[in-house]
């Protein structure tokens, strides 16, 4: 698993958006805090991937680098919802209305142990915040006798990808 911190290195053509976003999600300008819902949303709508774990803002046709700590998105809520065609974990992403269905098959920890997903049909990586770790934690079994974890949905047992311990 790669390091999900951007480089501070800028990409070549591409200026900064004096924008920075922490591990919480939390989104800044020029050090000031964003908290206007409209703004927020305007901004993650926006988000593109420049190249693995750097992000941009695509916005009338212009471009900038976005100051990440971690990744743009981040998952406040965990839910399970069950009906006639199964069983399915709903997330919540944070500044973002409504949920967006889990694909358990993207789960994957990092070697500081935090937890990610792929969100937007694939597109991003998401930070589980603390909370909504919990609530995804309570469901996650341990395979016996071994150390793989797994989410089990509809039967299916979905394995967590987790860092290789002998990598460096």
């Amino acid at each position: 698993m790669t390091d999900t911190r951007t480089s501070p290195v800028a990409l070549e053509g591409v200026p900064p958006c004096e924008i920075s976003v922490d591990a919480e999600g939390n989104w800044y300008f020029e050090g000031n805090e964003i908290t206007r819902t409209d703004i927020l949303r305007t901004l993650l709508e926006s988000v593109i991937v420049l190249k693995e774990n750097t992000y941009g803002l695509e916005w009338e046709g212009k471009l900038c680098l976005l100051d990440t700590e971690d990744t743009p998105f981040v998952v406040s809520r965990v839910d399970r919802k069950v009906d006639a065609s199964g069983e399915v974990i709903l997330l919540t992403l944070k500044h973002l209305p409504g949920e967006e269905a889990l694909d358990p098959s993207t789960l994957h920890v990092n070697r500081d142990n935090v937890l990610y997903c792929r969100i937007r049909e694939g597109r991003f990586t998401a930070r589980f915040l603390r909370p909504a770790y919990y609530q995804l934690a309570e469901r996650i079994e341990e395979e016996a006798g071994e150390e793989k974890f797994y989410l089990e949905l509809n039967g299916i047992r979905h394995y967590i990808d987790m860092p290789d311990p002998l990598a460096d």
